[in-house]
């Protein structure tokens, strides 16, 4: 049965329509629901917006329905995928916009690294001065060394490449580089000049002091 009431509605509608133009009852051809939805201020260019993007608007019922590229290079624990996703899922997210969400966290850590190691470097500048070629020639030598003890395994890591370019880890290796002999590196000991091995407390002992001292000169 045709509703009366919309019709009767939608011959008024088109009676008050000023010639070539809308009605300024327009909403009272749609149904109750549409009306509701689209309050008082939307006009038809704006309801037809939000219709569209209401068309659009698929979010994923499961998180099987998410697939995610993270970028090449990086590794995601499943656990922490899977996680993800079925937030997304809770959260009324499509697939498309999850996607977004990883690129965009993508872009922003990276940002916020670049940021992070031209401080760093501009700190350990600051602090060693003209020594700061040794230090990092030093700080290589102690990461080459602990990486031929792993079998390379640090080098070909993507953690280990981090922390080779890291300013505060290549503080922490010069200092190790001079607590401890490329030599003792190497072999697995933690001798100091050919000395017995030190004690664990004894030894961060030594690289305080050693910091403390590097400060002192800068």
């Amino acid at each position: 049965m045709e509703d009366t009431t919309v019709s009767a509605a939608s011959a008024a509608a088109a009676q008050d329509a000023p010639a070539g133009g809308v009605s300024q009852d327009w909403r009272a051809t749609l149904p109750q629901e549409l009306r509701e939805a689209l309050g008082d201020d939307a006009d038809p260019a704006e309801a037809a917006k939000v219709y569209a993007r209401g068309r659009e608007y698929r979010p994923a019922q499961k998180a099987g329905e998410i697939t995610l590229s993270y970028g090449e290079g990086v590794q995601v624990h499943p656990g922490l995928d899977t996680s993800f996703k079925e937030f997304c899922v809770a959260q009324g997210i499509t697939p498309k916009q999850a996607q977004k969400i990883v690129e965009y966290n993508g872009i922003f850590s990276e940002e916020a690294n670049r940021i992070y190691l031209e401080q760093g470097a501009a700190q350990l500048e600051e602090r060693f001065g003209a020594d700061l070629g040794k230090v990092r020639d030093n700080a290589l030598k102690a990461f080459m060394s602990l990486d031929r003890k792993m079998d390379g395994r640090l080098s070909a890591s993507p953690g280990g490449r981090r922390i080779a370019s890291d300013p505060l880890v290549v503080e922490a290796l010069y200092l190790i580089h001079q607590a401890l002999s490329e030599d003792a590196l190497g072999s697995g000991g933690m001798a100091a000049g050919g000395e017995t091995p030190m004690e664990t407390e004894a030894f961060l002992k030594h690289v305080l002091e050693q910091q403390q001292g590097a400060k002192a000169a800068s």
